[in-house]
């Protein structure tokens, strides 16, 4: 009888590869679930030990950034500004670091071939465009937060260049996708084969019901979008800076942008027009019937910015292809509230929606969907060609070694086959807004959905100007209040 030596060290691979890759095996929504069952109750010492707890295994790792952007959030929800500045500046790094490398690293290489052995999850989290604009949108609020005005203007005018450069860093990270696919294709034939037999699956019309229904749920979801990875908190966010630096041209270009993502949005109507009469230009004549504010915008006023519900989550769902894959698909959360009902001196204002953050996600998973699958059925067929070409190599050695590595190949590739479920999760199903003037006594009370008995009143610190009241409500046990204060003009 053979030594079956082959067999034994092919073996003890798969099981070193086996432990090497826990971190693969338990997808990244089903790891979160503890973490988001205790914020959504409002346990957030349980939340922050869990986020702790992430940040030191994470570190130095391919999912360090997203637990960075999880953690800003968190610590920003929790009033704990240095600390989610601090976050932000770790995933800022990271993301430097990955958008200065060239367009195919050695790191990038190595990356890529663990995925095609193991599953996506190999391949470092480099964020989605819908994160590096939302960084932004955080970062900006945590500075006021600490009360830095001054650095909340600053990152304010760098969102600016952030959301011209997305689309641009976008198109460069989709070429790269696209050779190093190309790449792997050419190092596995047989499995680039795999590809083309799956055009059913790249156009979404599969043999999984599950699959179909969440990709056309995604679809329709995605139609409510703005195009070209716009989010109107930050249009909004960006036109309130320039007006408090006096900066009016910019101003009037960052309404415009926020009217032309959602012309038919009232609110964003409201807002345009308003600045165009402050500058006495002309009104476009589909909006001659927009009221614009009694007021100005950029002084003595109170803005409520609520981030209603979670956000979009990714979960992992099974296809047969010819062999069981497992794919992310979008899942999505009922908002608790549908508005708040804002009151201060005498008069109530609803929250208008602003930015539905669910579809600016499910339009970029759906641009990014095909690039995605091809590497999940080339991963899929290497793994099982490589499996039945070791065990059969082995097989002619020694029977019994290579039924063992056949058995412990089986139990590999269903070890990792592991959808890339990873994604920002503590962010809001949507953004709204509320704008009015600054009330004399300083009060302003918030009902979610107008309901007095639920309602939280806000004193407002005399020596703020203006503020921003930002209102978090991932559920309805869980809606927290906090008063970002701009002492200037």
């Amino acid at each position: 009888m053979k030594t079956g030596v082959p067999g034994v060290r092919l073996a003890a691979a798969g099981v070193f590869l086996l432990m090497a890759g826990c971190s693969s095996i338990t997808n990244s929504h089903l790891q979160k679930e503890p973490m988001m069952k205790a914020y959504l109750s409002g346990r957030n010492a349980e939340v922050a030990q869990r986020i702790g707890d992430k940040l030191r295994s994470s570190a130095g790792t391919g999912d360090e950034l997203m637990w960075r952007l999880e953690a800003g959030a968190f610590y920003f929800n929790q009033g704990d500004d240095r600390r989610s500045v601090g976050e932000f500046e770790q995933a800022e790094k990271l993301i430097g670091e990955y958008d200065d490398r060239p367009t195919v690293s050695v790191r990038d290489a190595g990356s890529e071939s663990g995925a095609m052995l193991t599953n996506l999850n190999a391949l470092p989290y480099c964020g989605f465009c819908r994160d590096r604009i939302a960084l932004s949108i955080y970062k900006s609020l945590a500075y006021l937060g600490e009360g830095r005005e001054e650095s909340f203007l600053a990152q304010l005018r760098r969102l600016r260049v952030t959301q011209k450069e997305v689309a641009e860093k976008y198109r460069e990270f989709f070429e790269a996708e696209q050779k190093e696919i190309a790449e792997a294709k050419k190092k596995n034939p047989a499995a680039a084969r795999s590809v083309s037999q799956g055009g059913g699956t790249l156009s979404g019309q599969t043999g999984s019901d599950e699959f179909n229904r969440a990709l056309a749920e995604t679809r329709k979801i995605a139609h409510r979008g703005y195009g070209n990875f716009l989010n109107p908190a930050a249009l909004f966010l960006s036109a309130l800076g320039s007006l408090r630096e006096g900066d009016m041209d910019n101003a009037r270009i960052d309404f415009r942008r926020l009217y032309e993502s959602s012309p038919s949005n009232p609110l964003f109507q409201r807002c345009y027009v308003t600045v165009l009469k402050q500058l006495g230009d002309q009104v476009p004549a589909e909006l001659e019937g927009a009221k614009p504010f009694d007021f100005p915008l950029d002084r003595d006023c109170v803005y409520v910015l609520f981030a209603n519900g979670r956000g979009a989550a990714f979960r992992q769902v099974a296809i047969y292809f010819p062999v069981m894959t497992a794919y992310p698909v979008c899942e999505y959360y009922p908002a608790p509230y549908r508005y708040l009902a804002v009151t201060g001196g005498g008069e109530t204002v609803n929250t208008a929606p602003l930015s539905d953050m669910d579809a600016i996600l499910a339009q970029e998973y759906d641009e990014r969907l095909p690039g995605m699958i091809v590497r999940i059925v080339l991963s899929t067929a290497i793994k099982e060609g490589a499996s039945y070409a070791g065990a059969w190599a082995v097989y002619r050695e020694n029977e019994l070694a290579g039924a063992m590595v056949l058995l412990g190949s089986m139990l590999y590739r269903a070890a990792f086959n592991t959808a890339d479920t990873r994604n920002w999760e503590l962010l809001p199903k949507e953004f709204q807004l509320a704008i009015l003037p600054m009330p004399a006594d300083r009060r302003i009370t918030v009902a979610p959905d107008g309901n007095r008995a639920d309602a939280v009143t806000l004193n407002i610190p005399a020596e703020d100007r203006s503020a921003i009241v930002y209102v978090n409500a991932p559920s309805s046990g869980a809606m927290r209040c906090r008063i970002l204060g701009m002492p200037s003009k």
